[in-house]
């Protein structure tokens, strides 16, 4: 019988994203009437419908780090604020929700609308398409088979360990894993995948981000008047991206060439889908300090509400430290500036709010902070953040093509020409900025208290990313995601902007700009509409010859990414389901492509890759040793190292074997993978018991 996969992880995300509202809205809805945080009980049924989830992406990250390893306390945590929640809605029914519940506004009714149709983008560009024994998963893939991994390994045990270095004692993970954790929270209820669960955390994300926009609207802009329409102009605005599509179309124009995503043409500045589809835990990185943020800015009435709300503020800040260091440092960087302004402009409430809450986030995030710096052994390695001048690559390409100028002569060009740089990235919201420090220039706005924060917060993300970058990894991952501040920002005075123009007459001298912010746009949503399709849709055209392979070389060159694919998820399946969730399965750790392997098993491997992905943890010169003893395996193993196998295999906890018919292995006649009986066998794959596995499965490997 043929195995719809796509229809599988369809109804997996589904589920996952179900069951996370047991871990997220509840809790949240429970946190806010608990500590009446923006005077959670005295709002709207709606308003308390929006807090609930972005308050839980404050709080509950740090609490399930902190007390996950205790099994029994963390389930009896999340049991009270269930219980706490039917009495809650119980005692309350005739009250605020009976009345309401026939009074919520049009644009409520228009929200929940965005809302399913972003978990229709969401699914469609992240679930498998399969045609037939094709299957083709999405560009998107690349960073979720990580993350996969990593949220399966939260599902066996908090903290996690390090999956691509399975080893006795176990390997600590360096990584910001916070939002992997809530994601495998479903994982531990359900029979769900690692996928799934990623899968269902992104459809999540994006709602929170849509609840994020309507409190900022509220309480940092401090709308009056046509709320819920501003709200739903910046959830529009989510769709609309920079002018990324024009360089797109030069480069194809002038190179024939067509990248696997819109953004890689430059040091990007991601737009709001690309962020959420491919790293949806940074955008909860910015949901968790923006939550902080407005919690100390918040007025109360008491002492006691204020010391209330600096505990909730070091929460946040120490869930986000764990969900993304990029961003978390970015929103130091806005913090320190903020509290400069704040003694030169004597808001002492400030001070001292800030200073509490940060020193309350780094007591609760020490453990975590202390394990991510921990020394590992391993050699080689980058800094977090360097200094270094952004680039702006298509500038230098232009000046060497056009004007045929000398290499460091572009560079210094194309750093002159950065703003137009990031004229192209930012778009509409480049427009935006422009048209909103003019109005505050000719004091046609106020400078107050929040817009003063608001500038400080667009001017620390350009600081970072113009003037740093992280050296970790190939990518500037800190110039990416750093820009997030800035964009929700730009987004918020977009959703007011397009909002006047919406309901003034606009005056003769404001057409120009009117039409170039219409371009822009256009432009912006066309740009990602073609970004979306093509992460959806590059691997068929890789298959179909259409695209560069180069571009795409981490994936099987051959023109049958399809079917192997189909055929590693078959093989990934039949095995996940008859092994232990703590079983070790090992692949090739110098295979061609590392993506199928690591986004469809939910078990560790011993040797992930030629350094155990040693840089997540782990000594490199320790997985040099292992790289040594399991990758003759796959090549051309001699008659000694297969009568050895299960030896090693027993060395190393492994329970299974797995290759594929690119190894070298496969096409060597008289070797263990033609010898032993296969678990799961087909014209791609084969798969293996091997050591003690053998035993306990009940199975024998006789001669063939």
């Amino acid at each position: 019988m043929l195995t719809n996969f796509t229809v599988t992880d369809v109804l997996g995300t589904i589920e996952a994203s179900i069951l996370l509202g047991l871990f997220l809205f509840v809790p949240g809805y429970v946190i806010g009437w608990s500590t009446n945080v923006f005077a959670f009980r005295r709002r709207r049924a709606v308003t308390q419908l929006v807090l609930s989830t972005p308050l839980a992406v404050a709080v509950i990250p740090i609490v399930v780090y902190l007390i996950g390893r205790y099994p029994l306390l963390l389930w009896s945590v999340f049991a009270v604020t269930w219980i706490g929640f039917g009495l809650v809605i119980v005692r309350n029914w005739k009250g605020v929700w009976k009345r309401e519940a026939r009074q919520f506004p049009r644009e409520f009714r228009v929200a929940i609308s965005l809302a399913a149709i972003w978990a229709l983008i969401a699914i469609a560009s992240l679930a498998d398409l399969q045609f037939k024994h094709r299957l083709y998963y999405s560009v998107a893939a690349y960073d979720y088979s990580l993350r996969t991994a990593i949220t399966a390994e939260a599902a066996r045990t908090i903290p996690p360990s390090n999956p691509f270095f399975a080893s006795a004692p176990p390997v600590p993970l360096k990584y910001h894993y916070f939002w992997m954790l809530i994601c495998a929270l479903p994982m531990r209820l359900a029979h769900l995948s690692g996928r799934s669960a990623m899968y269902g955390g992104t459809v999540c994300a994006g709602m929170i981000l849509m609840s994020l926009i309507a409190i900022c609207v509220k309480f940092f802009l401090r709308a009056r008047e046509n709320i819920e329409r501003k709200v739903l102009i910046g959830c529009g605005l989510l769709l609309v991206t920079g002018l990324d599509i024009l360089p797109t179309l030069y480069m194809y124009v002038r190179q024939d060439w067509i990248s696997a995503d819109m953004e890689w043409w430059d040091v990007q500045i991601t737009s709001w889908m690309d962020a959420l589809l491919w790293t949806p835990h940074h955008v909860m990185c910015l949901v968790a300090c923006v939550v902080g943020f407005l919690a100390l800015r918040e007025p109360v009435e008491s002492k006691r509400q204020r010391t209330v709300s600096i505990l909730l503020a070091g929460f946040a800040f120490a869930s986000a430290a764990g969900l993304s260091v990029l961003v978390t440092f970015t929103f130091a960087v806005f913090i320190m500036l903020l509290l400069l302004l704040a003694v030169y402009r004597r808001w002492f409430n400030d001070i001292l709010s800030f200073t509490a809450a940060g020193g309350i986030a780094l007591l609760l995030a020490l453990p975590f902070l202390k394990m991510l710096t921990m020394p590992s052994g391993a050699s080689g390695g980058g800094a977090f953040a360097v200094f270094s001048v952004r680039d702006f690559p298509l500038a230098v390409l232009v000046l060497a093509k056009t004007f045929h100028r000398s290499p460091d002569t572009s560079l210094f060009v194309s750093h002159c020409l950065l703003p137009i740089g990031y004229l192209l990235e930012l778009g509409f919201f480049f427009l935006v900025g422009t048209i909103r420090f003019s109005a505050l220039w000719k004091r046609r706005i106020p400078i107050t208290q929040n817009e003063a924060t608001a500038w400080l917060m667009v001017l620390a993300s350009f600081l970072v990313g113009t003037f740093l970058r992280s050296t970790t990894i190939g990518s500037n991952d800190l110039g990416w995601r750093c820009f997030l501040l800035a964009q929700l920002v730009l987004l918020l005075w977009g959703a007011l902007l397009v909002e006047e123009w919406w309901t003034s007459p606009r005056p003769a001298r404001s057409r120009f700009v009117f039409r170039l912010a219409q371009v822009c746009v256009v432009l912006g949503v066309v740009g990602t509409l073609y970004q979306v399709t093509m992460l959806r849709i590059y691997p068929l055209l890789h298959d179909y010859s259409k695209a560069d392979p180069t571009l795409f070389d981490w994936v099987y060159p051959d023109q049958k990414v399809g079917e192997r694919t189909y055929a590693l998820r078959s093989a990934y399946e039949h095995l996940n389901q008859l092994l232990p969730v703590n079983s070790i399965v090992q692949y090739n750790p110098y295979a061609i492509s590392f993506l199928s392997h690591e986004i469809y098993s939910d078990h560790e491997a011993a040797v992930g890759g030629p350094d155990c992905t040693s840089a997540l943890g782990g000594n490199s010169n320790v997985c040099g040793k292992r790289f040594k003893e399991v990758m003759p395996l796959f090549i051309n193993p001699t008659p000694s190292e297969d009568a050895t196998l299960d030896d090693l295999c027993r060395q190393y906890g492994i329970s299974a074997l797995l290759v594929d018919n690119t190894d070298e292995v496969w096409g060597r006649g008289n070797t263990w993978v033609w010898k032993r009986t296969p678990l799961f066998a087909d014209e791609y794959v084969r798969a293996f018991a091997c050591g003690d596995a053998i035993r306990q499965a009940g199975l024998s490997q006789p001669r063939r």
